[in-house]
């Protein structure tokens, strides 16, 4: 369980008429259980594309597929007009927002609880563990 990861992408702007793609990456470790990691590419990479890193917690992930929540950098919400979860993301000047689906948010939100229940994580175990077998090499 603790090398596990759970990962999605998501086609976020899929502009191939203009010769751009922009995807929205999410990422959980079990050895990390309560954080999920976010990266927007764009492809190809230019500095004008939407683009950014951000680290959210997982049970915001979950409270944001009924009500808003989040402050700072991310925010999440339902997204009633277009039927899907809004994520506001803030990356220095930058602002994007990518709305999910709400199924496609909740299955992957469902398969990191089916590794690491909510309230079951244990980071300072895991750490001890990780940190155990780097020791160990």
């Amino acid at each position: 369980m603790l090398g596990e990861d759970v990962t999605a992408e998501f086609l976020v702007d899929d502009a191939v008429s203009r010769g751009r793609v922009t995807v929205f990456q999410i990422c959980w470790r079990a050895c990390d259980p309560l954080a999920v990691s976010m990266t927007l590419v764009s492809r190809p990479e230019h500095p004008a594309l939407p683009q950014g890193s951000w680290v959210a917690p997982r049970d915001a992930l979950r409270a944001g597929l009924e009500t808003a929540t989040g402050d700072g950098d991310v925010r999440i919400g339902p997204d009633f007009t277009r039927g899907g979860v809004r994520l506001d993301l803030v990356d220095g000047k930058r602002h994007s927002v990518v709305v999910l689906a709400t199924s496609s948010l909740r299955s992957f939100l469902d398969r990191t609880e089916r590794l690491v229940p909510t309230g079951q994580e244990h980071p300072e175990q895991e750490l001890d563990t990780v940190l155990a077998n780097l020791f160990q090499n």
